[in-house]
This record gives structure tokens, C-alpha cells and sequence, in this order.
């Protein structure tokens, strides 16, 4: 396959699943602002310091609120990563590979950014969470769609690929919201708590493994270190090495390195350990494994040569 194809598939799903994910964190954002009922703004600074634009937002000039903040997330067309910045990136490495996807895929994606003027062009830039559903809505049916319709060959697997290391980078940063491992329990954490498990879809995962009250190491342990759930950092890395053992084995040596040692740490790892190190330390420690990892994907299989 061209590199230029492959890039074109990988990142058309991390774009969806990117575009999915701003959602979640938004909305669990909003869920835990209106729980706690604080008058500051400290949970729309969070989340702008959990995305990685805060720099990015002050550059606007406009007054942290958490107004202010969802509308710059979802809607801002200066943000590469806001949502409907991400939707249109998506349809258009779609559009550039539709001869390796298939027709029912292409309009999927491109029936999405259709919507999506729509509720532009109808004067509505909506930050609530219908919007928020149906951004979630729309990147689950394209992913049924694709599992339903395409070959499972290359094009399948690099699309695959782009799913899962987008889907770590942000289950790692959902989980770094508002995490209160190692604080005396309170109401306020059961809620906040049972947000970030919504917001991952695993509330229900969480109620069927351990059929107890919600606990702060309980969150941590599931989301890190259940092979089982399909959002947890484990999950991810299981899928991304039968991913990289399926493509072709004398590209990528670097990336297939990096991802064995990754799932590595989260197939043998302890949530003792993790919390010794903080787990705030560690969930950043992940996003730099990950964030090198997606630069080796690039460099073995996406570059020009």
C-alpha cells in the first residue's frame, strides 16, 4: 500500500475518534462543573489544560467560562482539534482515499459534515449534550459500517490502527479529570467518579465487575488495566500489537518496539506501583509513550520515500 493511502486511512479515524473523544471530555466537563456548583472557572481551565489549549485558547482573548470554553472545543474553526474542525479533517482524507473505502463508509462520513452545516447554517452552534450524543452517535455508526463493509486487508487494519491510539491518548486524559485516587471518599467524588465512567462508556462495565459502590482505585484499575474493557489503556495496546503483527513486518520496527513496551507495562503492571509514582505522573508518562508512538507509526508507515 502507498504511504500516502495508509496516512489517509490512519488519520481519517483518529480524526472521528478524536472528534468522539473532545465530546466526551466536554461533556463530563460540563457534568462535574454542574455538580460541584462552583462559581469559578477552575473546571473550564481544567479542561483546556487536559486537551492541551490553554495557549491556544488565551490567544483569543475571550474570558475563561465554561461557555466560552465548550463553544472553543467544539466549534472554533482556529482549533486544528475542535470538533468540527476534526469532522471536516475526517471527511477529507476519506474523500482522498474513497477508492480504498467503500461507498457506504464515504457516505457515512460525508452524510455527518452535511449535518453538521446544517446545525451551522440553522444560526445553532450547540454545547450540550444532545450535540455531544450525536457527535458519539455519528462516529459509532461510521465505525459499524466499516467493520460491516470493508475487506479486512490493509486499508481495514490502518483504520484499526488510527481507532486505538487515538482512543488511549483520550481515555487517559478523561481519566486525568478530576481524579481523586488516594482522597478520603466523599458524595462528591461518587459523582464525579461515575462521570468519567460515563464518559467512556463503562459505567455499566464498571457495575458488572465489581457490583459495589464506586471507588477511586477501582476507576483507575478498570480503565488502565482491564483487558476486557474496550476503552481501557490495556484494551487499546492488546489491539494495537495484533494490529502492527498483521501489517507488513519489515516496515516499522521502531513503532512495533515502542508498542511492546507499552503493553508491557499495562499487561504486567500494578496499580500499586502506578499510584507510587502519582497517577497524574504516570497518565502524562503514557501520553508521552503514546505520542512517541504515533511518530514511529508515522516515520515506518506513513512517511514519503
Amino acid at each position: 500500500m502507498l504511504s500516502r493511502v495508509a496516512s489517509h486511512l490512519y488519520w481519517l479515524s483518529r480524526y472521528l475518534e478524536r472528534a468522539e473523544n473532545m465530546a466526551r471530555i466536554i461533556d463530563v466537563g460540563h457534568s462535574l462543573a454542574l455538580l460541584s456548583g462552583a462559581s469559578d472557572d477552575s473546571g473550564a481551565l481544567e479542561l483546556l489544560v487536559i486537551t492541551d489549549t490553554l495557549e491556544a485558547f488565551r490567544a483569543t482573548g475571550r474570558p475563561i467560562s465554561a461557555e466560552n470554553v465548550a463553544r472553543f472545543l467544539a466549534w472554533d474553526p482556529s482549533l486544528p482539534s475542535s470538533i468540527v474542525n476534526c469532522l471536516e479533517s475526517s471527511r477529507e482524507n476519506t474523500r482522498a482515499v474513497r477508492g480504498s473505502v467503500t461507498s457506504e463508509m464515504w457516505e457515512t462520513i460525508n452524510d455527518t459534515w452535511l449535518q453538521l452545516q446544517a446545525r451551522r447554517r440553522s444560526g445553532r452552534e450547540p454545547v450540550d449534550s444532545e450535540f455531544f450524543d450525536w457527535v458519539k452517535e455519528r462516529s459509532h455508526l461510521f465505525r459499524g459500517v466499516t467493520f460491516a463493509t470493508i475487506r479486512r486487508d490493509q486499508p481495514y487494519q490502518f483504520i484499526r490502527l488510527g481507532t486505538f491510539v487515538e482512543r488511549a491518548d483520550n481515555t487517559a486524559r478523561i481519566l486525568s479529570v478530576k481524579q481523586v485516587v488516594g482522597q478520603d471518599a466523599s458524595d462528591d467524588d461518587y459523582y464525579r467518579l461515575s462521570s468519567v465512567l460515563r464518559s467512556v462508556s463503562s459505567l455499566e462495565a464498571y457495575r458488572d465487575t465489581y457490583r459495589d459502590t464506586i471507588e477511586a482505585r477501582r476507576v483507575a484499575q478498570l480503565l488502565i488495566f482491564d483487558p476486557q474493557l474496550p476503552r481501557s489503556l490495556r484494551s487499546c495496546f492488546d489491539e494495537i500489537e495484533r494490529i502492527l503483527a498483521a501489517l507488513p513486518q519489515e516496515s516499522g520496527r521502531q513503532a512495533r518496539r515502542l508498542s511492546a513496551v507499552i503493553r508491557a507495562g499495562l499487561a504486567h503492571g500494578d496499580l500499586d506501583e502506578v499510584l507510587g509514582m502519582g497517577l497524574r505522573e504516570y497518565l502524562d508518562a503514557f501520553l508521552r509513550d503514546n505520542n512517541a508512538l504515533g511518530s514511529a507509526l508515522h516515520s515506518g508507515f506513513m512517511e514519503m520515500r
